[in-house]
């Protein structure tokens, strides 16, 4: 079936449809290049890290619950003996 447009427009229409798929494509490129410039690590960084990261920060914390958790038995104990 041929198009009922002259050839120059039918090379002009798939030139800006060329065109137009060519600025989309550099756009996704360019902002793919631009984040992993701005962003170095994220491109590194894996769950297991983080998780080793969280997992490396908790005991600390715990600790000190654990610990006024055993001053608390203890002085409950002593009540106790009284």
């Amino acid at each position: 079936m041929e198009s009922s447009l002259p050839p120059k427009e039918r090379q002009a229409n798939s030139r800006r449809w060329l065109i137009t798929a060519f600025v989309i494509y550099g756009t996704m490129v360019g902002g793919l290049l631009g984040f992993f410039v701005i962003f170095p690590n994220a491109a590194y960084e894996t769950e297991a890290e983080n998780a080793r990261t969280a997992t490396a920060t908790k005991p600390m914390r715990y600790e000190g619950v654990i610990a006024n958790w055993n001053r608390y038995r203890t002085k409950d104990a002593r009540a106790d003996a009284r």
